[in-house]
């Protein structure tokens, strides 16, 4: 009778082990999928900001224009930085790249002074750009402004579908999730069906017997869940290191929205579950 309450009560912690680690890992990816919901107007942005619109001034153009225009752009509320580059130093960039020095070989600099300009993530599409452009017609020392329309229209449009497959993505993730967690919860209380049994037989009434299965699966939910936070964590720090140029955690009231919903849906899911599956057991009809 010993070593059959041992092997119980070990199966039964095994269940419970299991359980926890099918949690946390489900857990896990669902705060990876909802991270990036919430990161990728983030990432579209860091994206776009790399396109930058050239203006390219008159051989003409004086000091005092090039700090007329560089105060119209720095009172633009669409332009994130601007960075000036002088046609000597366009030059000298040019030689290191082909590594060639044709400014003595041609007898002149044929290069423009340039303003790099870039725009906030948001404000990079067609018509923002384009309403951008023609607000600097007024500045006839300007001589032309590119930018890479191609790759706009590229951007824009595959952040549309990546949206889109984004949301659909984390739907989907969110249902899996749910699932993976109950089933797994059904599995663990189909093992102690006899308890259950066992203590209607003596008399226990049923908030009695769900009580204890409801708090035990609760705090596997809340541990699972805290353990996966971990995980992302230590995962977005890793990630942090090794892609300077993105902070995933710029953004504070990202990380609470998405620490709160993985710690609620952790212990929600498991009380649901929980509650219902040891109420099935409930109904079930006991021989005498």
């Amino acid at each position: 009778m010993d070593f059959k309450n041992s092997y119980q009560r070990k199966k039964s912690t095994n269940n419970l082990i299991s359980l926890f680690v099918i949690n946390t890992i489900v857990l896990f990816f669902l705060s990876i999928a909802i991270l990036t919901y919430l990161k990728s107007s983030s990432i579209e942005n860091y994206f776009k900001e790399n396109v930058t619109v050239s203006i390219y001034l008159k051989n003409s153009s004086r000091d005092s224009d090039i700090k007329q225009i560089n105060k119209f752009l720095n009172l633009n509320e669409n332009v994130k930085s601007i960075e000036f580059i002088s046609k000597e130093d366009a030059a000298e960039l040019f030689i290191n790249e082909i590594g060639e020095e044709f400014v003595g070989f041609l007898g002149y600099n044929p290069l423009l002074d340039l303003i790099s300009v870039r725009l906030f993530g948001e404000k990079i599409d067609i018509y923002n750009i384009e309403e951008f452009i023609e607000s600097l017609d007024n500045f006839e020392f300007i001589e032309e402004i590119e930018y890479d329309k191609p790759l706009v229209e590229s951007l824009v449009n595959n952040f549309k579908k990546i949206g889109v497959l984004i949301v659909i993505t984390s739907v989907l993730f969110f249902i899996t999730s749910f699932i993976l967690i109950n089933n797994s919860i059904k599995i663990s209380i189909y093992s102690k069906r006899d308890i259950i049994k066992t203590m209607q037989l003596v008399g226990a009434t049923k908030s009695f017997i769900r009580r204890p299965f409801i708090a035990s699966y609760v705090r596997i939910g809340f541990y699972s869940s805290i353990i996966s936070l971990i995980l992302l964590f230590i995962s977005l720090s890793q990630a942090s290191f090794e892609l300077d140029e993105i902070d995933f955690f710029s953004n504070i009231q990202d990380i609470i929205i998405l620490a709160s919903f993985i710690i609620l849906f952790g212990i929600f899911t498991s009380y649901i579950s929980s509650y219902f599956i040891t109420q099935k057991y409930l109904k079930l009809k006991i021989s005498r």
